[in-house]
């Protein structure tokens, strides 16, 4: 009888969780508010300007459907700063549809996945989801999966666009009027391979052709990006970097060549301390760089905040097609307890072109602090606060004549992301 009991019961639990994961349905919620302090993030304040005080939230819902084969994503957001909206506002233009795709695994190497989904690779240096803008970063696109062993995997993906406007387009061209990273891209071919190994080992290639459109004459112009990132860790070292080169046209029919490099190491001192000493050169254009060519590495669809600093002053919304970067730096991670850490970073840029009158190239230094506190797995708080000291060289490139004697960003972020199983 007893045994008949554990029997019966046993089967019960191994059909239950067969129909979990045949059938089943899964939630979660990533409430978001941040509140910043601008006295310079971007570019320099200029004298007299006061600091700005903006909070902006994000409240996304989440759904994760599983059918056999079938997995069915559905991420729908609300994001805005407050108080641009009336308290009785009849309208919302905030409410957007983040990520709605279907993924049908055919093999168990192979599948594919179509609809509106976030792409995110490697360090997220060219293509990311941009996770720390609020709205985040998804494309359009159908990609396709394949396991091609324990090891490594190879992607797939491609998008093309429209902008739903057909009042723009001329008698002879489609136009595609949508600029993002500074291109019109109509259609993107990405291919991604990686590798890794149970010995620290990780390498990974990228290539990344972006068909851009000239709104002038409509003319359509391939704009290809190659790159590769190794990463190597011992027991208390790491060494990783990338490096990427650009060639074809842009958008106003330059002709591309441009590269990307970083070398880093990374020094783990203690279980609760490490340092990364490390570099990172972008190409750029000089001051008497031809007006047909463009020189200046792009970074695409990066999450670019994670790199040149936490004030965003490169390659946020900004620099694109500029002079190009050097960036030198030190950042120090200290872990006080498995709850609560401390990261600091330092950064001296320089511009990697030349600039016109025998300007220095050096534009200045970052200092970046951010405090992080798990209060539970739901919930997060992030503190930071950051100094630029900009060069008279920075005071150009921004076009800010005479900005305050200190530049300083101040944020507070709370995270709440609940999740659960409905069935």
């Amino acid at each position: 009888m007893i045994r008949k009991l554990v029997t019966t019961t046993a089967l019960f639990l191994i059909s239950a969780n067969v129909n979990a994961q045949v059938d089943s349905l899964k939630m979660g919620m990533d409430f978001r508010t941040r509140a910043e302090l601008d006295n310079g993030q971007k570019t320099l304040i200029p004298e007299g300007k006061s600091a700005e005080t903006t909070i902006v939230s994000r409240a996304r819902l989440n759904m994760d459907y599983y059918y056999q084969n079938l997995q069915l994503y559905l991420s729908i957001q609300d994001v805005r700063t407050w108080g641009e909206n009336a308290s009785a506002a009849s309208k919302n233009q905030n409410f957007i549809l983040n990520e709605a795709w279907a993924k049908y695994q055919f093999t168990p190497k192979a599948a594919l996945k179509i609809g509106r989904q976030m792409l995110s690779y490697d360090d997220e240096r060219l293509v990311g989801g941009m996770d720390w803008a609020m709205q985040g970063r998804s494309f359009d696109a159908v990609k396709g999966i394949f396991s091609l062993s324990k090891n490594s995997r190879l992607e797939a993906v491609v998008t093309y666009n429209n902008d739903d406007n057909d009042a723009n387009d001329t008698p002879e061209h489609e136009i595609y009027d949508i600029a993002d990273a500074g291109e019109k891209t109509k259609s993107l071919q990405l291919l991604h391979y990686q590798y890794q190994n149970s010995n620290k080992f990780q390498l990974s290639g990228i290539a990344l052709n972006s068909v851009v459109q000239n709104t002038a004459s409509g003319m359509h112009y391939d704009m290809l990006t190659l790159g590769l990132n190794v990463k190597k860790y011992f027991e208390n070292f790491g060494v990783f970097g990338s490096a990427y080169y650009q060639t074809g046209k842009n958008t106003n029919a330059q002709s591309k060549s441009a590269y990307q490099f970083s070398l880093n190491a990374d020094f783990i001192i203690t279980q609760k301390f490490n340092a990364i000493l490390g570099t990172e050169w972008l190409s750029g254009r000089d001051y008497d760089t031809q007006a047909t060519e463009n020189r200046s590495f792009s970074p695409f669809y990066g999450t670019n905040h994670k790199f040149n600093g936490h004030m965003d002053y490169f390659y946020v919304g900004n620099h694109f097609n500029s002079f190009g970067l050097n960036d030198y730096y030190l950042k120090m991670t200290t872990k006080f307890n498995p709850k609560s850490s401390l990261i600091v970073n330092l950064h001296a840029f320089t511009t990697n072109g030349k600039l016109a009158n025998s300007q220095s190239s050096y534009l200045g230094t970052e200092a970046d602090l951010a405090y992080v506190h798990k209060f539970n797995k739901m919930f997060v708080m992030n503190v930071g606060h950051s100094f630029m000291f900009g060069s008279s060289s920075m005071e150009v490139l921004k076009a800010v004549n005479v900005p305050k004697d200190i530049q300083t960003w101040s944020w507070v972020q709370l995270n709440f992301t609940p999740s659960f199983r409905v069935k």
